[in-house]
C-alpha cells in the first residue's frame, strides 16, 4: 500500500520556502505561541499568507476554514510532518459501530495527518451539500487552550474532495476541550440519528464497504479511535519511504495495519 499525495503537498508545500520561516521568526520576535490558534492567526505573516491564499469573493465561513487549514498545516510542518496511512482493514476496525478503548487516556503526537483508504470514507460540509470522499484528517492535540478541568485541547480538520483535476478542497473542522480520561466514553459509540455510526450514506455504497462521517460525534470518535490505535498498537505500525510513484506522497510515512 502506498501513501497518496497529501493536501499539504498538493496545496501548501511551497510555503516551506518563505512563509513558514517568516511565521516562526515573527512569533519568536513577538513572544507568540504558535500552538495557540488565537495567537497564530494574529501574526502579520499569517495574515499576509492568508490574503495570498483566499479568493477575494470567499464567504466569511470559508475564510475561517482557510485560517484553520493554515494553522494545521503549520503545525504539521513544525512537528516533523507525521503522516499515518490507514490500510482498509485498519479502517474497518476503527469504523465499527462500537469500539472499546478500555481505560486508555488520550495520548497523541502534537500534530499529524491521518490518511484514510481512497474513497472509503465520505463526509459533507453541510446537510444540503453532496457527500465527498475524505482524503484524511489533520489532528492537533495539546494543552494550550483547555477549558477548566479539561486538560487537553483537540482540533481536527477533515479534508474532502482532493483530486488532481480540482483546484481546491472542502474542509470540515472540529475543536473541543476534554479530560484525557474521558476519551474512551466519547469514542465508544458515537451518536447518529436513526442509523449505525459510520454507516454508509452513499447510494450503492454498501456493496463497496463505504463509510460516512455525518455528525461531529462521529468525527470526534474516529479521531480518538485512531489516536488510541496508534498509541496502543505499535506492532501494527510500519515505517515506509516514499516510492516516487505518480500521485504518491513524497513524505516518509507510517502504514497502519490491522494485525490480521
Amino acid at each position: 500500500m502506498t501513501g497518496r499525495i497529501t493536501p499539504y503537498e498538493a496545496l501548501l508545500h511551497p510555503l516551506e520556502t518563505v512563509s513558514w520561516p517568516a511565521i516562526r521568526e515573527e512569533a519568536e520576535h513577538r513572544g507568540s505561541d504558535t500552538r495557540r490558534r488565537d495567537q497564530f492567526v494574529l501574526l502579520g505573516s499569517v495574515g499576509a499568507t492568508l490574503r495570498d491564499m483566499i479568493p477575494d469573493d470567499a464567504p466569511g465561513d470559508a475564510v475561517e476554514e482557510y485560517a484553520e487549514f493554515l494553522y494545521h498545516a503549520y503545525q504539521f510542518w513544525s512537528f516533523g510532518k507525521r503522516l499515518y496511512v490507514l490500510t482498509p482493514p485498519a479502517l474497518e476496525l476503527l469504523a465499527t459501530p462500537g469500539y472499546s478503548l478500555g481505560s486508555w487516556e488520550l495520548a497523541a503526537p502534537p500534530s499529524c495527518y491521518i490518511q484514510f483508504p481512497e474513497q472509503r470514507m465520505w463526509a459533507r460540509v453541510a446537510a444540503e451539500s453532496p457527500f465527498e470522499p475524505v482524503d484524511g484528517c489533520f489532528v492537533v492535540v495539546d494543552d494550550t487552550e483547555p477549558a477548566p478541568l479539561a486538560g487537553a485541547h483537540l482540533r481536527a480538520q477533515l479534508v474532502l474532495g482532493l483530486r488532481p483535476e480540482r483546484p481546491g478542497i472542502s474542509l470540515v473542522s472540529y475543536r473541543t476541550d476534554l479530560d484525557p480520561a474521558s476519551a474512551p466514553a466519547l469514542a465508544e459509540r458515537p451518536w447518529r440519528a436513526d442509523a449505525e455510526p459510520f454507516g454508509n450514506a452513499i447510494p450503492g455504497g454498501d456493496r463497496k464497504a463505504l463509510h460516512a462521517i455525518t455528525t461531529t460525534s462521529e468525527l470526534e470518535a474516529i479521531v480518538l479511535r485512531a489516536l488510541h490505535y496508534l498509541d496502543r498498537h505499535s506492532d501494527r505500525l510500519v515505517a515506509r519511504d516514499p516510492d516516487g510513484g505518480e500521485d504518491s506522497t513524497t513524505i516518509p510515512y507510517t502504514e497502519v495495519g490491522s494485525g490480521a
